[in-house]
């Protein structure tokens, strides 16, 4: 015969299950709870895609126009008529101021003939320099001309007149006041047989040769040359010399072969204006 359940025995079951299944409960519903949360904290949220933005260009900035150098009209550019400067213009369209006389004349040291002569100081400085270069090439220079103020031009040029007219003078000397000489910075140049000084036969001869292809390296350009009668106003002269400084005549000799001092400046020459 079965025995029957003890009645206390049951109670306590029954107490046990009414706690444990609620706190079962609770603690599951919390778990879940926790599960929820971390999931979704450990999620981040995704960033949006970056917008590709265009980012305008810059407004073109027009480029400026270059601004135009000044010109000088070279007939009232001071570096052809301020009387210190190594540029002053004597010819038949421009006078030198009257009784002209330059401040700083020197004596070179080199052969003369027909008289002592003097240039300006930086001149005959380089006239020194010249003739050296040239004797160590076995070629010998004489000084002929050098500085001859208004006076002595007026002496040789009415000479001239009254030997031929005046324009036969015209044709080969200067009137007082307009001569390349005057200026001190002006030489003719001879050589040892003067029997072919102050001719254009000159440039055939050993120093005219030498002159004509290296005076430039020494500040000297040839003041009338060949074929340029009508520009310079005096017929050729092989022989006559005319400082402008080294850096000066350089640019006239890489101007081209026979390049007048009125063509590479832009200086009126010619006749005399009536």
């Amino acid at each position: 015969m079965a025995k029957k359940k003890s009645p206390k025995r049951r109670i306590r079951f029954d107490r046990i299950a009414m706690i444990v299944i609620p706190v079962l409960l609770i603690a599951i519903g919390v778990l879940l709870i926790i599960s929820l949360f971390s999931g979704n904290k450990g999620k981040t949220k995704p960033s949006p895609e970056p917008t590709a933005e265009t980012t305008p260009e810059p407004a073109a900035t027009p480029t400026p126009e270059p601004t135009p150098e000044p010109t000088t009209d070279p007939e009232t550019d001071s570096r052809f008529f301020d009387t210190d400067s190594y540029l002053i213009i004597a010819n038949k369209k421009h006078k030198l101021p009257d009784g002209y006389v330059p401040a700083d004349l020197a004596y070179p040291e080199v052969d003369m003939r027909y008289n002592n002569w003097t240039m300006r100081w930086d001149a005959a400085v380089a006239l020194e320099e010249m003739f050296a270069a040239a004797a160590e090439e076995d070629v010998h220079l004489v000084m002929g001309s050098g500085y001859r103020g208004e006076d002595f031009q007026k002496v040789l040029y009415d000479g001239y007149v009254a030997e031929g007219g005046q324009s036969y003078a015209d044709s080969i000397s200067s009137r007082p006041g307009y001569s390349d000489h005057q200026t001190g910075l002006a030489t003719d140049l001879c050589g040892q047989d003067s029997d072919y000084d102050l001719t254009q036969d000159f440039e055939n001869t050993k120093e005219g040769k030498w002159l004509a292809a290296n005076a430039h390296k020494y500040g000297f350009i040839m003041r009338y040359p060949k074929g340029k009668e009508d520009i310079t106003g005096y017929a050729y002269e092989p022989w006559h010399f005319r400082y402008i400084t080294k850096e000066e005549a350089q640019k006239l000799h890489d101007a081209g072969e026979n390049m007048t001092f009125e063509e590479f400046y832009g200086l009126s020459g010619g006749d005399y204006a009536e």
